[in-house]
């Protein structure tokens, strides 16, 4: 029993760390493209797989974790609020996938495909929402534009772009290591 805890400990502890480093380098690789933040980052497939592997509430722990994280390099604080809407919260919201576990772990084909994009789709939306308020509340422009607007606008492609280049490779992935990534 103490074996399979150590274990499931240090594959989770791995792929946080992973989620970290995806994230980070795409951080120094792509985010000259947005000026106050936010870059194309694929940190949301090692949250799946802790997701998918163990469940949602290790998948929001572990993405809970990987924002905590990120606080170590630098964030940019304006309110102690804004430091959970901008970091733990968004990627504790990827581990929401997890909610999809059963279904991904299940299933095999286009349907595995299917439940992996769903999955991934619930988390990318849960955290868009989270950057969205952020945006919104925090970052708001002074310029007289309206702020949610202005948040939906400057977040929704990021989001979109994380997603769509995450959930492919997440189900290239799966489709051909399906076996070694389901709980042993």
């Amino acid at each position: 029993m103490r074996n399979s805890k150590t274990k499931k400990s240090v594959e989770i502890s791995i792929l946080i760390a992973l989620a970290f480093i995806l994230d980070y380098a795409s951080n120094l690789f792509m985010g000259w493209l947005w000026p106050q933040g936010g870059s194309i980052s694929i940190s949301l497939i090692p949250i799946a797989i802790i997701a998918f592997r163990y469940g949602w509430l290790a998948g929001v722990m572990g993405g809970f974790i990987m924002g905590l994280l990120q606080l170590l390099t630098g964030a940019y604080i304006m309110h102690p609020i804004q430091v959970l809407f901008d970091y733990p919260l968004p990627y504790a919201a990827l581990g929401f996938a997890g909610v999809f576990a059963n279904k991904v772990n299940g299933t095999t084909g286009i349907k595995q495909m299917v439940y992996i994009w769903c999955a991934t789709g619930l988390g990318s939306f849960l955290r868009l929402i989270c950057h969205v308020i952020s945006g919104a509340v925090f970052f708001a422009p002074v310029t007289g534009e309206n702020p949610w607007v202005f948040s939906i606008v400057y977040n929704t492609p990021y989001i979109i772009m994380s997603y769509i280049v995450s959930t492919v490779l997440l189900t290239i992935l799966y489709r051909r290591n399906s076996e070694q990534l389901l709980v042993k």
